[in-house]
């Protein structure tokens, strides 16, 4: 004898699975508009320049990377699709069976409110973050002066996202510091902020390092790992990036420090003669001089990958 009852249960059952499964994919795939980074190094969207460093000679902005497509080739859709009848199926059973529609919305409306809640914390964990550091006593001795430059590179990314110019200021050379200067005042004019959270060092190692004119430079691979979005800051909602997704970076970073403050009588700036004053500022170009031996600024930054 023919169950009906029993037909209709079966196909009911199937569609019921083939929504969620749906509407789980939706809410959960990690579908990435952009990442943002200080001085926005990682990908950003194509109303910027590509320029991947910040560098004393560098004449663009800091904007960098290109952004891609938010669709790639196969997330189109085709006539020839073989999920078509399915669809069909799909709204005949929601007509014929309201409560389909009823327990898809309830299910929708439980993931979206458990994403939400999760995007809420994220971003007042990160907006109420406070600056913590590497004690560099904690690793061996050869690898104290790269836990110095992941400090520095924090520092700098706290900063960023706090908008604290003069701290800023204190860890990168001036070419940089203009550089996030004019990117921060644009983040303002948008009612935006770059929110870094939870950064975490994963490891470094000293690609290059050299003195000359009394400074010592110091080129350092260094891979770090955050949450990286950008927010609108009138109503704390998500504009850029993904609040979920933690970010993978790969920097070649450069740092510079004087080697010994005597043998600083040349700006390592523009070359001319440098007589230390209490302002700590070259006469000429009016650059920083570093005054402390054990200080390491940042002079560039470019990222080398990101995932």
């Amino acid at each position: 004898m023919y169950n009906l009852y029993g037909d209709v249960m079966k196909k009911y059952i199937f569609i019921l699975t083939l929504c969620l499964l749906i509407v789980v994919f939706i809410t959960t795939s990690n579908i990435e508009l952009v990442g943002a980074d200080s001085g926005f190094d990682s990908s950003y969207d194509s109303s910027f320049d590509s320029s991947s460093s910040f560098d004393s000679d560098s004449t663009g902005g800091g904007f960098d990377s290109s952004y891609d497509s938010f669709f790639d080739s196969s997330s189109s859709f085709d006539s020839d699709s073989t999920g078509g009848g399915d669809i069909f199926v799909l709204i005949y059973l929601c007509m014929e069976y309201p409560q389909i529609v009823l327990v898809m919305v309830a299910v929708f409306a439980f993931i979206i409110i458990s994403k939400n809640k999760k995007q809420k914390k994220i971003i007042s964990n990160a907006i109420n973050s406070k600056l913590e550091l590497l004690d560099p006593n904690n690793f061996k001795e050869e690898k104290r002066l790269e836990i110095d430059a992941f400090n520095i590179y924090k520092t700098i990314q706290y900063a960023w996202m706090n908008f604290d110019e003069e701290l800023i200021r204190k860890n990168t050379t001036d070419e940089i510091y203009n550089m996030y200067l004019m990117q921060l005042d644009t983040l303002k004019l948008k009612n935006q902020q770059n929110l870094m959270y939870d950064i975490k060092y994963l490891g470094s190692g000293i690609k290059d390092r050299f003195e000359e004119n009394g400074q010592e430079t110091i080129v350092i691979n260094m891979k770090v790992s955050c949450y990286d979005f950008i927010i609108d800051t009138k109503t704390n909602k998500v504009v850029r990036g993904n609040s979920d997704k933690i970010n993978y970076y790969n920097y070649e970073l450069t740092f510079v420090k004087t080697v010994d403050n005597k043998k600083l009588d040349i700006c390592p700036r523009c070359g001319a003669p440098v007589t230390l004053n209490n302002s700590g500022v070259c006469e000429y170009c009016k650059s920083t001089l570093i005054s402390d031996n054990y200080t390491l600024i940042l002079s560039k930054k470019e990222m080398i990958s990101q995932k």
